[in-house]
């Protein structure tokens, strides 16, 4: 099942704590309407139908909140609009991967007259000689 195959997101699982609620929901309306239409001996069992229609609505509400943290987190992650980027590469030599885009604020342009900022690369120390 697609669901199970691939690595767990939040996406999947706002869709499951959504999902299992709505069925919680429905099915525990449709035992509803049977104790109305057969009602039983003893109260208990309202207690018991009500507590899974609170379950379920629960995990409706869960999976609604979730989904809007996840989609405040992912624009907190992003960043902002006109922010200054620097190409960081942290391997000089000729087989060094793509470079790599990193924000930097940039408070005053002494010394960057066109925005860019020189970030210094680290020091490679080669414990092997």
């Amino acid at each position: 099942m697609w669901l199970f195959k691939q690595p767990s997101t939040a996406g999947r699982t706002v869709l499951l704590y959504i999902t299992l609620g709505a069925l919680t929901v429905i099915w525990t309306g449709v035992w509803y309407v049977y104790l109305f239409n057969n009602p039983p001996e003893t109260p208990v069992t309202y207690y018991w139908c009500t507590g899974f229609l609170l379950t379920g609505l629960t995990l409706v509400f869960i999976g609604l909140g979730a989904g809007r943290l996840g989609r405040s987190a992912q624009q907190a992650d992003l960043p902002p609009k006109g922010a200054v980027v620097a190409v960081v590469n942290p391997q000089p030599n000729g087989t060094a991967p793509a470079p790599v885009l990193a924000p930097v604020n940039v408070t005053s342009s002494a010394g960057a007259s066109d925005g860019l900022v020189a970030v210094p690369l680290p020091q490679v120390i080669d414990l092997h000689d």
